[in-house]
């Protein structure tokens, strides 16, 4: 399309996708730290342990409805 070759035509070793992996595993690595620090401080422990289990509730949530909507899906409801 333009002068340059798509993404997927570069080379495993070009720089640029060798630095973005580096950045994206660093970013990895940099959550993973805070959300290991974070149980430890006051405010911020009761927090995590409450969205922890609030996306549990939604990741329910989401998988009934889902049923739901596959079962109306099939009965030619929607």
């Amino acid at each position: 399309m333009g002068f340059f070759p798509a993404r997927f035509d570069w080379s495993p070793g070009d720089p640029e996708i060798v630095s973005e992996i580096l950045f994206a595993v660093a970013n990895v690595m940099s959550f993973a730290r805070t959300t290991y620090v974070m149980p430890s401080h006051e405010l911020l422990g009761p927090l995590q342990i409450s969205l922890g289990k609030m996306l549990g509730d939604i990741a329910r949530f989401l998988v009934l409805f889902m049923l739901v909507r596959l079962f109306l899906k099939t009965r030619g409801k929607i």
